[in-house]
């Protein structure tokens, strides 16, 4: 599974629009926030999760930020789950859940994209 630190794995999926999102266009160019769910959703659970992500997306996050939600499987990625990585592709957090219920809530994630644009990698490098 992946984890804090690894790297996003290059990826080509089918987002929920039925559009295919390959991993080498966002790759050094913006942030990711990486939402694999569940092919079915026969509580309507996903539906709404995905909702609340589309509406609450602030116009900071979204200026530089990919969202990509997808049923199709990426290595190491759980399902439910959510990797928010930076440009380059180093991963800042996973969540996962057993059902979709269980992830974290849209401004959590937009919290963790806000700290991936504030920080400073050359101090984080200097801290090691």
């Amino acid at each position: 599974m992946l984890q804090p630190g690894d790297l996003v794995p290059h990826f080509e999926v089918t987002n929920l629009h039925g559009e295919t999102v390959s991993y080498s266009t966002i790759w050094q160019r913006r942030n990711l926030v990486l939402i694999a769910v569940p092919a079915s959703d026969p509580d309507g659970t996903f539906t709404t999760y995905v909702s609340s992500l589309s509406a609450g997306m602030p116009a900071a996050v979204a200026a530089d930020t990919d969202c990509v939600i997808t049923g199709d499987t990426v290595p190491g990625m759980p399902s439910p789950g959510v990797v928010v990585a930076d440009r380059w592709g180093e991963i800042v957090h996973v969540a996962r859940g057993s059902h979709v219920g269980e992830l974290p809530p849209p401004q959590e994630l937009w919290d963790w994209v806000d700290y991936v644009q504030r920080r400073c990698p050359e101090c984080e490098g200097e801290a090691k």
